[in-house]
């Protein structure tokens, strides 16, 4: 979906031209038809969802064909759009399924309609149905027999339009990009006189296809036939199915996702599955009784750098073999629920759209905090919520800390050489820990809104009262590879308070506890500073406003803490025997 990084290319790009679909793309009266053609007895039929598969990306290209294709003669494949923009690659990755799946469904993203200011889009779109109609790749609503199962399968096109964002607005930060500005459907699609993205006319011919293909009437007469029901989009049907847009890199990339109309035709339909596509998250969850799937290939960087929220259970890598995402088995149903980020995230904390003022570091980069009556932007997440890329599966939060403590000692390394040169998205002064007074801290301890952090390497006889412990660098290098549960309980504990997260260190070692703060500042996806010194500490302190979300170390230390009087807990030792 995110299309920046092919913008250039993609313009360049000579798409080539195909015969104009002359007929209507009508398939009524097709799915009884398929019905006696595909049922099968004794056959095991699985039936597998992939989406954002993007094969113009070598990575993926490769992806795709070392897949385990070995007992899928078969089986199902749904694939949710976004293929290529370019009409060969189309051609080449439907033929490759076909070749090794029994039947494949099919629906286009937003990608496939790209093209040069000389194609309609729209026209473009039946090029497709009708490339998959030679295929024989399946695009209209039918059958999938086995034994005494039955699955009826729903492919439903769909565009999206800003109209389909009816949550809140980001408020108090400057910078945010119009959706038209940086999402490429606005520049590569080129829709017939009178029809736009803007204001839905474009998603609404979309739309109207549906009814070409399929009698919708007379589908959802039939569909209280069916014990079974799989339906599949590209776009997402509901809102409740994406982050919150304060978690997106680009909030207003939310208005360029979903379709009301695509919505209606769920609600109507009913499935007991949707598998969509588009945004790249992996993501399981039941809303209002139905379940939404979301299986993305995604691209093979945000796999590298993001595999966390990419991943939705063990796809796309982890196992030997690459495969997509099973959704169903003729022997046992539906298959259990899987575990993606973001739909873990919301399961355990829910929604708060609500929450305009209050985003991730990644999102406020290139931002600037804008303070007004009753909004306090802030940098962090709501208190007590882990961050969402720590639900990710384990493999992969390894792979995205160990990146982040790598490009921590990098940039410690070049301050000590004198080669750094600070992050020209950061606010000035955010990337740099702000050492906090011992005689604040007992303020902000009275007001019992900060989490305490220890993080003194080796023995310690005695530690601040109700802290957290994260020796550096032994464990704060490797909390993301607790076991889950642990995981949970840590990353909770430390997000807990609405105040910064005060780091405690050996006080003859500052260099070790910055070190510390830079590096969970980044675990964390907080700046490692607040957005706002406009006034003093101790003022905020004071007026109750003290709610800053950064990480900030302990001036002196330990030895500071109890300078200032500040509880201590003795450690238990282990007894030693004397024989």
């Amino acid at each position: 979906m995110f299309d920046f990084d092919d913008l250039e290319r993609a313009l360049e790009a000579k798409v080539p031209a195909a015969g104009y679909a002359q007929d209507d793309c009508s398939s009524r009266g097709k799915t009884e038809k398929a019905r006696a053609k595909h049922v099968d007895h004794t056959k095991v039929v699985r039936i597998w969802a992939i989406s954002d598969l993007h094969t113009d990306d070598h990575h993926n290209k490769e992806w795709i064909e070392e897949m385990n294709t070995e007992s899928t003669a078969d089986d199902v494949i749904i694939v949710a759009g976004d293929i290529s923009h370019k009409w060969e690659i189309i051609t080449e990755t439907l033929t490759f399924f076909k070749e090794r799946y029994a039947r494949v469904f099919y629906c286009p993203g937003n990608h496939e309609l790209w093209g040069n200011a000389q194609e309609d889009s729209m026209h473009r779109l039946h090029q497709l149905l009708q490339l998959c109609n030679k295929l024989g790749v399946e695009t209209a609503p039918t059958e999938v027999s086995v034994g005494d199962r039955c699955v009826l399968i729903v492919p439903i096109l769909s565009w999206h339009h800003p109209q389909w964002d009816v949550e809140p607005e980001i408020s108090g930060w400057h910078g945010l990009l119009p959706v038209d500005q940086m999402l490429s459907d606005y520049l590569l699609t080129h829709w017939p006189q009178g029809t736009s993205i803007k204001d839905g006319s474009a998603a609404l011919a979309v739309d109207k296809v549906n009814d070409q293909l399929a009698d919708w009437d007379h589908l959802l007469t039939r569909r209280r036939d069916f014990r079974e029901v799989l339906s599949f989009s590209h776009f997402l049907p509901r809102v409740e199915n994406n982050p919150e847009k304060r978690y997106l890199t680009h909030p207003n990339l939310a208005k360029g996702i979903g379709s009301q109309y695509l919505r209606k035709r769920v609600d109507d339909l009913r499935p007991n599955v949707h598998v969509f596509g588009h945004t790249h998250f992996g993501y399981d969850l039941e809303v209002d009784g139905v379940r939404y799937v979301q299986a993305p290939l995604s691209m093979s960087s945000e796999r590298h750098s993001r595999g966390t929220t990419v991943a939705l259970g063990d796809f796309p890598d982890g196992l030997p073999f690459s495969h997509p995402f099973m959704v169903w088995h003729s022997r046992t149903g539906w298959a259990p629920k899987s575990q993606g980020a973001w739909s873990a995230y919301v399961e355990r904390y829910g929604r708060r759209p609500d929450v305009t003022w209050l985003i991730p570091s990644y999102v406020a980069d290139g931002l600037e905090p804008a303070p007004s009556a009753g909004i306090t932007p802030k940098v962090g997440w709501l208190p007590g919520r882990m961050p969402v890329w720590l639900f990710g599966p384990k493999s992969q939060r390894i792979q995205e800390a160990a990146a982040e403590s790598r490009k921590i000692s990098e940039r410690l390394a070049k301050e000590a050489a004198g080669t750094y040169r600070r992050n020209k998205n950061h606010a000035p002064g955010t990337e740099e820990p702000l050492p906090i007074e011992a005689s604040e801290v007992g303020i902000l301890l009275c007001k019992g809104n900060i989490a305490v952090i220890d993080v003194r390497e080796g023995e310690c006889f005695s530690r601040p009262a109700n802290c957290i412990e994260l020796p550096h660098p032994s464990k704060t290098n490797h909390f993301a590879a607790l076991p889950d549960d642990e995981l949970l309980d840590l990353g909770e504990r430390i997000m807990a308070g609405e105040g910064p997260r005060i780091l405690v260190g050996d006080p003859d070692a500052p260099a070790s506890c910055r070190h510390a703060a830079l590096l969970l500042a980044a675990l964390l996806r907080l700046w490692p500073r607040s957005t706002s010194r406009k006034t003093t500490t101790t003022t905020r302190l004071s007026s109750g406003k003290a709610s800053t979300r950064d990480v900030r170390p302990l001036r002196g230390g330990f030895k500071a803490w109890q300078a200032q009087g500040l509880p201590v807990t003795k450690v238990a030792r282990e007894p030693i025997d004397v024989w």
